[in-house]
């Protein structure tokens, strides 16, 4: 990627997100994005759950403070009274999206460019150029946080940064890095195995205090403003209660779970008195144990350029992992593994491919259920199917119907393929010790 195309590339870029921060996307939840940040930045930080009803980890709603401070400073003082929630431009709320996409790009050119992870012969700032690119032009980076405006690049540039700072050697700003994340999205949450092995098979239990300090440390600061305020227990009950929030099979989220039934509940009995949810949970677990115990040599030994891809192959396979069989999936909620699948797909062929995979398969998940678009679609695409979407409470189209149905194997071919190429680690491992002995 030489130096000049890569500018008016991103230069296009800019262009095309510029024009995307005022497109009303998602409406919905923009709206309550618009409302959180209104009512913070009038009243403040530490009240925005108890005068909002905010939902969303404290990390991300204190992004949506900032926007909504900066706003309610640049406007004439308010009268007294109902303000409309539409008086905040859509381009303030999807304004820190933009910025920690861009800050995404940056640290896989980082990654490429100087530490190597798409192997020797395809490092140096020109592929560093490239995979930036290949994030900031994905299609479901484009539609999910640029149109749509979902807040999903905080936490995959936080989690990002995590697996990063781990394949350095740096346990502490990992930790860090991680918890934020989680206090941006729990999706994050899945990677903390990844931490607590790795620290204990490379620094023993002073490693796993050490992270474990950092990452305290951290959401101590986070929830200080509450803590302060008399308000910590109750937020930190919201936060929790969060996680259990819509308990369905699928909340339009395409995994195993789409296919047995989205929308019906997750906590009702179905395999004796065991729940979709318990079956999720001890699916994750098991794979994700699993992965970790066939990897425990090659996470201790293993050093350099080779150690961090593999810590970001190993970190996709137990995001794709979570979400093929954790219940509770929304549309956008596989978006992780593409950035860390980017991270690695100069490496190989397959990792190539999946990555690719993965883009497609968050895309057609994000479009497919989007409030408008599939019903403008020509012919036979946007016709009704008769089939009721249980979320619209209206007809899918053909197209929402059979893609829905499809788009699942999908993300199998993802959880599938990322498990692989993480094992690949392993035997590789035990090859080489075989040959030594």
């Amino acid at each position: 990627m030489p130096t000049g195309l890569f500018w008016v590339a991103f230069g296009a870029y800019l262009l095309v997100r510029l024009m995307l921060l005022h497109a009303d996307g998602y409406a919905s939840d923009l709206h309550l994005y618009k409302h959180w940040a209104l009512a913070s930045g009038l009243m403040g930080f530490a009240n925005v759950y108890e005068s909002t009803g905010a939902d969303y980890p404290p990390a991300s709603v204190a992004a949506l403070w900032a926007a909504g401070k900066a706003f309610v400073a640049s406007q004439p003082p308010f009268a007294a009274g109902d303000i409309p929630i539409q008086i905040i431009p859509n381009w303030v709320i999807k304004l820190p999206h933009l910025v920690f996409d861009l800050l995404l790009g940056w640290l896989l050119h980082y990654l490429v460019s100087r530490r190597g992870l798409w192997g020797a012969g395809r490092r140096g700032p020109g592929w560093g150029r490239l995979a930036a690119l290949f994030y900031w032009w994905n299609p479901a980076v484009l539609f999910g946080s640029a149109y749509w405006g979902q807040f999903d690049s905080m936490h995959a540039f936080l989690a990002c940064a995590a697996v990063a700072a781990l394949g350095a050697d740096r346990l502490i700003v990992s930790a860090a890095s991680l918890s934020l994340a989680g206090l941006s999205k729990p999706l994050a949450g899945p990677l903390l195995p990844v931490l607590v092995v790795t620290a204990a098979l490379r620094h023993g239990v002073r490693g796993v205090v050490q992270a474990g300090l950092s990452g305290g440390l951290m959401a101590i600061l986070v929830f200080a403003p509450f803590w302060a305020t008399g308000r910590g227990m109750a937020v930190l009950d919201r936060v929790i209660l969060d996680l259990d929030a819509m308990p369905y099979m699928s909340v339009n989220g395409h995994n195993l779970w789409w296919w047995l039934g989205g929308w019906r509940s997750a906590d009702a009995p179905w395999l004796g008195p065991i729940t979709p949810t318990e079956i999720g949970l001890l699916c994750f677990l098991a794979m994700t144990g699993w992965l970790l115990v066939r990897n425990a040599a090659w996470l201790r030994r293993t050093q350099g350029p080779e150690y961090a891809a593999g810590l970001f192959v190993i970190s996709a396979a137990i995001i794709s992992t979570f979400f093929f069989f954790w219940t509770h999936m929304h549309e956008n909620h596989l978006f992780l593994v593409v950035p860390l699948l980017i991270a690695v797909a100069g490496r190989n062929p397959r990792l190539g491919a999946l990555a690719a995979v993965a883009s497609v398969c968050v895309f057609m998940n994000e479009i497919l259920h989007d409030p408008e678009i599939p019903m403008l679609l020509p012919g036979w695409l946007s016709a009704s199917s008769g089939t009721i979407d249980p979320h619209m409470q209206r007809p899918y189209t053909w197209l929402q119907l059979w893609g829905s149905m499809l788009n699942p194997a999908l993300a199998a071919l993802v959880f599938v393929g990322t498990m692989i190429e993480a094992l690949r680690l392993g035997r590789s491992d035990r090859s080489a010790s075989a040959a030594d002995a």
